[in-house]
């Protein structure tokens, strides 16, 4: 995992992709771009989870991830002030 800095009024949101969501051709794409941001990818059941999207907006994080994955902005779930 990339060690990275995290610019000052930033914070770690975590985005889910649609349930049941198959990365398929994305995956090599998202996994790359997780590790060069240090992103963290969960799968729980049918649901996947890419943690530790460090920005200043939920938009931002949303954008970060659905660009990687070929989802619209409206398709992924974003939140923060997670329990670490």
């Amino acid at each position: 995992m990339a060690k990275t800095k995290h610019a000052p009024g930033s914070e770690p949101f975590d985005v889910t992709l649609p349930e049941g969501f198959d990365l398929g051709e994305h995956r090599s794409t998202l996994e790359e771009a997780a590790r060069n941001a240090g992103w963290t990818i969960e799968r729980v059941g049918s649901l996947i989870a890419v943690r530790d999207v460090w920005t200043d907006n939920e938009d931002h994080a949303a954008w970060h991830v659905a660009t990687k994955v070929g989802l619209p902005l409206e398709r992924v779930t974003v939140w923060a002030g997670r329990d670490a």
